[in-house]
């Protein structure tokens, strides 16, 4: 199913891509967070070792490089993970940065990966072969990783991630990672639903982890959410209005009744599906029209 967004699709290109650009900033930043403590179930299976650390690697130059994630393994090695979003060319930042790891690290092995989080077929390639040069590196979709295998983990960070993950049954597993996050103290429990939802989208749900959380709105206090705030005060305005429009709806059909007899099904038709502005309309009109005509005339 393709989502289409028409604001998004009348953005001119610049904007576009400055939408694009915050978005992946957005995943990019939610995604580290979740790794800043060694994600050590997700690392075996990627590796086939375990993380001693995570190494800050920065290097100098007139553009700004750093590598997502460096860690340094038990056996002295260097594994060098990127994260991508989207199916992009990544051939040559890949080569770049083993160049400059390696020039740090010299003494190291060093194995690069990229794990690949986005919702489209990855078709980029993961390898340079011209002239005298041939350099290559692996990609993994973590969709084909089984999400138990990050829900049996006793990491936080690593059951946020299983959103990513090959589900079987997605309801089931939104919830039972929103029940693990509840029982976390208030504020780690707010940062760990607002990266939950941030990585929602990557899969397109984000509207079944926010029912889910809504469902269990007496666990989380979501309105002290930035993410779910607005969304709960919506949803009391659009519940206040309806009560009203009902409560309007119901009094017009009485006065309807009392000066015109029994009210034909086309103006019950035509107040059940009535805002309830124009309901207010109508009331006023009664005391003055000479039929239900006149009542609901757009002519008035």
């Amino acid at each position: 199913m393709v989502f289409w967004n028409p604001d998004i699709a009348l953005m001119p290109t610049g904007i576009m891509e400055h939408h694009k650009e915050k978005s992946r900033s957005r995943y990019d930043t939610t995604l580290k967070d979740l790794f800043e403590k060694p994600p050590q179930r997700l690392l075996q299976i990627l590796i086939g070792r375990q993380a001693i650390k995570l190494l800050p690697v920065e290097f100098a130059s007139t553009q700004k490089r750093i590598p997502d994630l460096v860690f340094l393994l038990e056996d002295d090695s260097i594994f060098h993970l990127e994260l991508q979003s989207n199916p992009e060319g990544m051939n040559w930042r890949m080569l770049m940065y083993y160049s400059l790891i390696r020039q740090r690290y010299f003494d190291k092995n060093l194995v690069q990966k990229v794990l690949y989080v986005g919702l489209e077929q990855w078709n980029s390639g993961s390898a340079i072969e011209e002239g005298h040069l041939s350099f290559r590196y692996e990609v993994i979709d973590i969709r084909s990783i089984d999400c138990r295998t990050l829900m049996a983990s006793p990491s936080m960070e690593e059951n946020i991630l299983a959103i990513l993950c090959r589900i079987d049954n997605q309801k089931e597993v939104i919830q039972e990672i929103l029940y693990r996050i509840s029982e976390l103290p208030l504020k780690a429990r707010a940062d760990a639903l607002t990266k939950l939802v941030i990585l929602s989208r990557l899969r397109r749900l984000e509207m079944v982890v926010k029912t889910e959380a809504l469902e269990m709105s007496l666990t989380f206090n979501l309105m002290e959410n930035d993410v779910f705030r607005p969304m709960i005060m919506k949803v009391q305005m659009d519940s206040e209005q309806i009560g009203e429009q009902k409560g309007e709806a119901k009094i017009l059909s009485r006065q309807l009744q009392r000066r015109f007899g029994v009210v034909p099904a086309w103006a019950n038709e035509k107040i059940a599906k009535a805002d309830l502005s124009s309901l207010e309309n109508w009331s006023l009109r009664i005391f003055d029209a000479q039929s239900l005509d006149e009542v609901f005339s757009d002519k008035v």
